[in-house]
């Protein structure tokens, strides 16, 4: 059962990451940055609560972005490689705020992506 909510948490995260990358491929002007905002970081949190489930780990209360990525480079110096810094809402447990710029949005995407890579990589942690 772990394994398929394990799953579950990972394929909901790709297709939020497929749809705000959907979404930045449009014209500027266009752009609906709340979607890729929300989109992004629930695929960042959705990867790491799924790394941390696949390893018999439990998400420490409150749950905020940074939290859970401290936990995941406790078990895999990989995500070292993972810099929140441009993430504003990173040590926030409630996701009511989110930003408005193409830029900013953009390297909340990014940040997503690099989660989803180290994620779905099945080499051993180093």
């Amino acid at each position: 059962m772990e394994n398929s909510n394990t799953d579950l948490l990972i394929r909901e995260a790709d297709r939020l990451i497929d749809t705000a990358t959907e979404e930045l491929q449009r014209a500027e002007e266009d752009v609906i940055t709340h979607l890729i905002c929300v989109n992004s970081r629930q695929s960042i949190l959705n990867y790491l609560i799924a790394f941390l489930h696949r390893n018999g780990e439990a998400a420490k209360k409150p749950v905020t972005m940074a939290g859970l990525l401290d936990q995941c480079r406790a078990l895999d110096g990989r995500f070292h490689l993972i810099d929140l810094t441009p993430i504003n809402c990173r040590f926030k447990a409630q996701e009511d705020d989110y930003c408005l710029h193409v830029e900013k949005v953009a390297e909340c995407l990014q940040i997503a992506r690099q989660t989803q890579a180290i994620t779905h990589d099945t080499s051993p942690a180093y």
